[in-house]
């Protein structure tokens, strides 16, 4: 069944027909819908309201529930300080085609999903496409796990296209789940975002972790991050024991990251801003194909903190970064671990071009793997540019990082 909302319309309507449609989103949050039903928003009309789902049971793989806009253009969801769409323990859900506002005071997400199933459950089947999200204080677009038993419950098979997130606080895209270094499994499997520009969630200042992240994925196992661009996030952090990146996972495993743009990041603190990074736990995972540029962190950040699972079995090739470390001291290619589980081990950073010159407010290198708790780490065939007063290589003495065929120019 289709359902139609228009401010023409009135909530006494069946809502079935352009001609009888609803007029609130009060009264599409208080529909039953059935497999396969689809919302749809008058295109340039304003609803005020937030939507919200919980447990969906019925709805199925090959018929999800959908909403969205009809007519040419797209509807607007005009959340206030709540968040544009909630959805709790619900899967097998479409959103497309919508624009998503939050107000200045905002507390919420744009859009969010929770799973807070027993069991380790997992829900499947989330697309979102094709929408407009800003204005929110949490997340533009957060998909996240809170078991009420403490096990592994998530998402899987979530798709997040054509995104445009912008003007958020805390972040633009994340995935989280429930993190237990101890656990094997992860909360969500089979993840992809894909063309989506994220830019402006400058952070929300005065936490305890960090904020202000452009993309970020956590306690995946299987996902694609590719096409996307992030730029100017992340300036309002102020957590001094660890910073936002533009696109990063961290906890993961079998991650490909490709064909991406991130530039201009920021931090208020004095860590991270960069472009890229794996994190604590990150394993059999790639980064490659992508562009990093004009940071204030590292263009490309290898980091295991403490507490965080085994780090191994990493690629980083085929990338270029330009002017990345602006701000305190950090390498274009940057290196940095506790030594836990092992440390970063057996990773391979081969045929990038790293160009990195001196900065009036940072203390930069081309490569920085000073750290200790390194090993097995193999850097082949990149070429190293320094604009002559900078070092090539920070750490090029340690004796668990080896060095072989890059070329090293001045420019």
């Amino acid at each position: 069944m289709d359902y139609y909302i228009s401010q023409f319309g009135d909530d006494a309507n069946s809502g079935q027909s352009h001609k009888h449609s609803w007029r609130s989103i009060g009264r599409v949050n208080v529909n039953p819908l059935e497999p396969g039903d689809s919302v749809w928003f008058h295109a340039n009309h304003t609803f005020k309201g937030n939507l919200s789902r919980y447990d969906s049971k019925l709805s199925t793989d090959e018929n999800p529930i959908t909403f969205g806009s009809y007519g040419d253009g797209v509807a607007t969801i005009d959340a206030g300080i709540g968040a544009g769409f909630y959805a709790k323990n619900c899967g097998n859900i479409r959103i497309e085609n919508l624009k998503f506002v939050g107000l200045s005071q905002n507390s919420c997400s744009g859009i969010a999903f929770v799973n807070a199933l027993p069991e380790s459950k997992k829900l499947s089947n989330i697309r979102i496409d094709n929408v407009d999200v800003s204005g929110f204080r949490d997340a533009g677009i957060c998909i996240t796990a809170g078991p009420i038993d403490g096990g592994l419950c998530g998402f899987n098979d979530v798709k997040i296209t054509h995104a445009n997130v912008y003007d958020n606080g805390d972040a633009g895209i994340i995935i989280i789940g429930h993190w237990n270094p101890l656990d094997e499994g992860y909360s969500h499997v089979n993840i992809y975002v894909g063309h989506c520009c994220v830019y402006r969630n400058f952070g929300t200042p005065n936490q305890e972790t960090h904020t202000g992240n452009g993309i970020v994925l956590s306690q995946v196992d299987g996902a694609t991050i590719e096409h996307c661009e992030a730029y100017e996030n992340g300036k309002l952090n102020s957590y001094e024991d660890g910073g936002p990146v533009g696109i990063w996972t961290w906890d993961s495993n079998r991650v490909l990251i490709q064909f991406n743009r991130s530039h201009h990041n920021r931090t208020g603190s004095s860590k991270d801003g960069g472009g890229f990074d794996l994190d604590g736990g990150v394993k059999n995972s790639i980064v490659q194909y992508n562009h990093s540029h004009d940071n204030d962190g590292a263009g490309y950040l290898l980091a295991q903190f403490e507490g965080a699972k085994e780090f191994y079995n990493n690629v980083i090739r085929y990338n270029l970064s330009e002017n990345d470390a602006r701000k305190n001291c950090y390498g274009g290619i940057h290196l940095w671990s506790t030594g836990a589980s092992g440390g970063i081990r057996n990773t391979t950073i081969y045929q990038n071009r790293i160009s990195t010159s001196v900065s009036s407010s940072g203390h930069p290198s081309v490569v920085d793997c000073m750290s200790k708790g390194i090993d097995s780490i193999r850097f082949y065939n990149n070429t190293f540019i320094s604009d002559g007063r900078i070092e090539f290589i920070r750490g090029k003495d340690n004796r668990e990082v080896f060095f072989q065929g890059n070329s090293y120019l001045i420019a």
